[in-house]
């Protein structure tokens, strides 16, 4: 009785150890095409982000995304941001989350969020970018940065 309880929890584990294995390759798989996908529209277009100049910007961004950064609200932010200076670099991107989804104003939507240490004349930055597919390439639907310079 002791054997045939142990082989079944023994299945049990070992079945358990494969579907968390499998799960980890498919996310690796996953991972790596989504950031082998994005990465050159993050290497082309984040400096840009970062001019500190609109016009370079708009382009970037998805209508919404786009409509909140206009507002009188938007363009304070903005400008605040520029406290970093002049871009020096940035590091590898991150990719951390894939998520699809349906959205009223721009029906389905296959968002890619990434991270990347940026250095900057002021010092380091976390940005955090969500792209937005769109046809073959991507747009900026969500932007964050984030950086100890803003404490001082």
């Amino acid at each position: 009785m002791l054997k045939k309880i142990l082989k079944i929890v023994g299945s049990f584990l070992l079945v358990l150890v494969v579907l968390l294995a499998g799960a980890g390759l498919w996310a690796t798989v996953s991972a790596s095409k989504y950031r082998n996908a994005a990465k050159p529209f993050l290497e082309q277009n984040m400096p840009a982000v970062v001019s500190w100049d609109f016009n370079q910007l708009r382009p970037l961004l998805t209508p919404a995304s786009r409509a909140q950064f206009e507002t009188e609200r938007g363009q304070m932010i903005y400008r605040k941001l520029s406290i970093l200076g002049a871009l020096e670099s940035f590091e590898e991107p991150q990719f951390l989350t894939a998520q699809s989804g349906v959205s009223t104003t721009e029906g389905v939507v296959d968002v890619l969020k990434f991270s990347m240490l940026g250095h900057f004349e002021a010092g380091d930055a976390t940005v955090t970018v969500n792209l937005a597919k769109t046809g073959d390439s991507y747009l900026i639907r969500y932007l964050h940065i984030d950086s100890d310079v803003f404490l001082q």
